[in-house]
């Protein structure tokens, strides 16, 4: 009842938040930034418009290009490490699957976009293996439901990569990478090149980036990726914005676990010697801005995002016991295309109550093409018992949304923001997601007080929603959903040079899609009928000592329970229990120090024990089938610290090379050996060095 009665007051409060904020149409704006916050960044993912991040009611994080040069990070899961409430867990060595757990909820409930364009799978799903930090200028992390602006599959937050814009002269940054894994001695390699220049009027950049890495297992465990990145911007007038952006990745995994880990067992005596995956992710986006005047302004988006993904695994029954002929593989092709336009029309912007008022329309269509054979040996070998199954899916879905959004700042301190989303989906029809958020700086003390609260939705994936795989697709799901709030203070001192916040939130997740069997057949199907909740403590922490030294580093409590299993049993889903894979404690920290053309970064990750699976199999001898051994284990915690350095050589007489940069960079240089998801290996003690010319 206690918990019911939080509940109805938390989604009281966001109302009336919302309504007042309609009512009196105000909203927040770009006004002169406070003593304490001048070196602030401004963020536009929040709310669509720029914001100074002391002005937001939501927890924000905004990672620069400078950040990511300092940590040497050439894949975006590396910075992402180290963001509060994030937990990230790679399924083994450079390439495997990664996935992003927000704040407790699940690895499909934070939105990807690139330059706007959103690049998850249909349902939510992203795999950060293949995202590299190539041209990026920076990264925001909105933590919590952003739906109300964004619509579904934002049901735990939003994460924005925007690109860098040519600027300056015409210049072109090459750099090399080597190294190698000290458990095999495999190759590391990174070469990268980024040619960029521009005026006022136009501007260009363009890069490209290839990772080589032989892996860490010593059978066919290579890595390998393709990135382009493009963008270009034109300002024919004051009044007028184009910006084009391209982004390609193109990757190749080979990997030789097919069961739970890459530990061999009774069943599977070796590792697959030539199963692979390949993907080629890209992403188009074009934008038109028009400053209509000073106060109106529309942003007209149209975006792209083509993910194209095959599996092979060849029949090689003699190393594992499910390669039967004719093997196994998976083509898919899935597409989404976006229009958005929203307008900004600001009001009162030379009085005490400035306000923005964000209205917009957004359209957008999923379709996906898939062809599958799986082979599925269920005996002995010898005695032929295996089965092949076929799927072929060619489905598509389409959305219309409508969204509105009130800001305002009063008196220079208080600062509202206010909205909601109405989506009319093709599958599972209409929904209504709100937001509020308020934050109240105090001057005088450099303090700043915020909290937020909304709701979310994620949508159902195609297989859930059509079927395939031997399951009956389920049209009628509805989406997941979530009520989640959270409240904050930030505090300055010594002018900004220390910096400390701290943040409490809670997650209410309802409508869990599960996979269940239809009574009296064989056959299973999806339904809405399960229940999760978190809730936990965000601590972040930073001073600037002097003498070029910066230290900083960020704590998350976390707690998480299912509160109905929807009555399936299941082992992995049961009530009262934690969900998997989520650390009651992690935390992260780094010491920074910027002496001349000397820069050096030593850095640090704990993530603490956590519930995980276990798979393995044996060969029943009395009936020649295979007995299954599926176990809820606890993964032991680990500590793993980094390590950057480099020097750059700013003037160099009769040399066309200005400036000239030497780096090394060490990953986990304390030899940890530890396993982020259980069952499977992670990198041990590593290092590369290299070069980067500027011309």
């Amino acid at each position: 009842m206690a918990k019911q009665a939080r509940m109805r007051r938390a989604r009281w409060i966001l109302r009336v938040a919302a309504w007042f904020q309609l009512f009196t149409g105000v909203g927040p704006q770009a006004a002169a930034q406070e003593e304490g916050y001048l070196l602030e960044p401004v963020v536009i993912t929040a709310t669509r418009t720029g914001v100074p991040l002391g002005e937001l009611g939501v927890s924000a994080t905004v990672i620069t290009a400078e950040e990511i040069e300092r940590r040497q990070s050439s894949d975006v899961l590396e910075v992402l490490r180290d963001a509060a409430g994030l937990n990230v867990v790679q399924q083994g060595s450079r390439g495997a699957q990664t996935e992003l757990y927000p704040r407790g909820g699940e690895s499909n409930y934070t939105m990807v976009l690139i330059d706007g364009v959103q690049v998850n799978e249909a349902g939510g799903a992203f795999d950060f293996a293949n995202l590299t930090t190539l041209d990026i200028d920076r990264i925001e992390i909105i933590r919590g439901p952003q739906s109300a602006l964004y619509g579904s599959d934002a049901i735990g937050g939003v994460i924005h990569v925007i690109t860098k814009k040519g600027k300056g002269k015409p210049a072109a940054t090459v750099s090399t990478a080597h190294g190698a894994h000290s458990e095999n001695g495999n190759y590391m390699g990174e070469q990268k090149i980024r040619i960029s220049g521009g005026s006022e009027s136009i501007a260009a950049s363009f890069g490209y980036a290839r990772v080589d890495d032989g892996g860490i297992l010593d059978l066919n465990n290579a890595f390998s990726s393709n990135t382009v990145s493009t963008r270009i911007d034109v300002r024919p007038g004051e009044k007028l914005g184009i910006t084009f952006g391209g982004r390609l990745h193109d990757t190749r995994y080979e990997f030789p676990t097919e069961h739970g880990g890459d530990r061999p067992d009774e069943v599977f005596p070796g590792l697959d010697p030539d199963q692979f995956q390949e993907n080629r992710d890209a992403s188009v986006s074009g934008e038109v801005r028009v400053d209509w005047s000073p106060e109106w302004e529309h942003v007209f988006h149209m975006g792209a995002h083509f993910l194209d993904r095959d599996f092979v695994d060849p029949p090689n029954p003699a190393q594992s016991a499910f390669d039967a002929a004719p093997g196994s593989r998976t083509e898919s092709f899935q597409t989404r295309a976006t229009f958005d336009y929203h307008t900004n029309l600001r009001l009162g912007t030379n009085g005490k109550v400035p306000s923005t008022l964000t209205a917009g329309y957004e359209f957008e269509r999923e379709d996906l093409d898939l062809d599958s054979l799986s082979t599925i040996v269920f005996g002995d070998p010898e005695l032929g018992f295996f089965s092949t199954s076929d799927a072929e899916i060619e489905e598509d879905r389409h959305n219309h949304a409508f969204y509105l959004q009130a800001q305002s700042s009063l008196i220079e301190r208080l600062h509202l923001v206010g909205g909601f989303r109405v989506e009319d989906n093709s599958e599972f029809g209409i929904d209504v997601n709100p937001r509020g958020s308020i934050a109240w700086n105090i001057k005088e003390t450099d303090t700043r007080l915020r909290g937020a609260a909304g709701t979310g939705i994620k949508e159902p994936t195609f297989l859930e929603n059509f079927g395939g795989f031997g399951t009956v697709g389920n049209p009628d799901l509805e989406p997941e959903e979530s009520f989640s709030w959270e409240a904050g203070l930030d505090q300055l001192f010594w002018n900004g040079r220390i910096q400390l916040g701290a943040t409490y939130f809670e997650n209410q997740y309802d409508n869990l899609i599960t996979f269940v069997f239809i009574p009296g057949t064989a056959t299973s199907t999806f339904a809405n009928i399960q229940e999760a909740e978190s809730r936990g403590v965000e601590v972040t922490g930073q001073i600037t000592v002097g003498w070029g030294v910066t230290l900083g580093g960020n704590y998350t409590y976390l707690e998480t329970e299912v509160t109905d299993d929807g009555g399936t049993g299941n082992l992995f889903f049961a009530k009262g229990k934690p969900l998997l894979r989520r650390p009651r404690h992690s935390g992260s920290f780094f010491a920074d120090w910027l002496w001349k053309g000397l820069s050096a970064r030593l850095a640090g990750t704990y993530v603490g024990r956590r519930d995980d699976t276990s798979f393995r199999a044996e060969l029943d001898p009395a009936t020649g089938f295979y007995l299954f051994d599926t176990r809820r284990l606890v993964n032991d915690g680990y500590f793993v610290m980094d390590l950057a350095a480099s020097y750059t050589l700013e003037e160099l007489s009769r040399c066309p090379v200005k400036p000239l940069k030497f780096f090394l960079r060490g990953r986990n240089i304390l030899d940890e050996e530890y396993e982020e998801a259980l069952g499977f290996s992670s990198p041990r003690i590593r290092f590369m060095g290299g070069v980067e010319l500027v011309f």
